[in-house]
């Protein structure tokens, strides 16, 4: 009876300690100021920096950024603001005019 017990109480407390599965949602982001390579890596450093970000894929081609990333740690808006502060537009979010400005001359539409 007390093995039985202690074997109850084992795997309630290892149940309670597993980790929660995190939630993964993906988000399409149309970044229309990007032009090069340049942009892509600037694009995608600023969002691997964002907690909670998972993968990021840029196509230049079509101008959109594919973002997966853990629901409950951020959201669609934060991931908009990191490329806006990286100096490109995103979705219908301006680009942060201090930010474009510090970018390569290659990254700049009208450069």
């Amino acid at each position: 009876m007390k093995y039985f017990l202690y074997l109850v109480i084992s795997g309630v407390l290892l149940l309670g300690c597993q980790k929660k599965q995190d939630t993964l949602a993906a988000a399409s982001i149309h970044a229309s100021s990007m032009i090069c390579g340049s942009c892509a890596k600037t694009v995608e450093n600023a969002l691997s920096h964002v907690e909670g970000v998972k993968e990021v894929n840029v196509d230049l081609k079509t101008k959109l950024v594919q973002v997966k990333y853990v629901a409950e740690r951020t959201n669609l808006e934060s991931l908009e603001k990191a490329i806006t502060n990286a100096g490109y537009d995103a979705n219908d979010r301006k680009r942060n005019p201090d930010a474009y400005e510090k970018l390569d001359k290659c990254c700049k539409i009208d450069g």
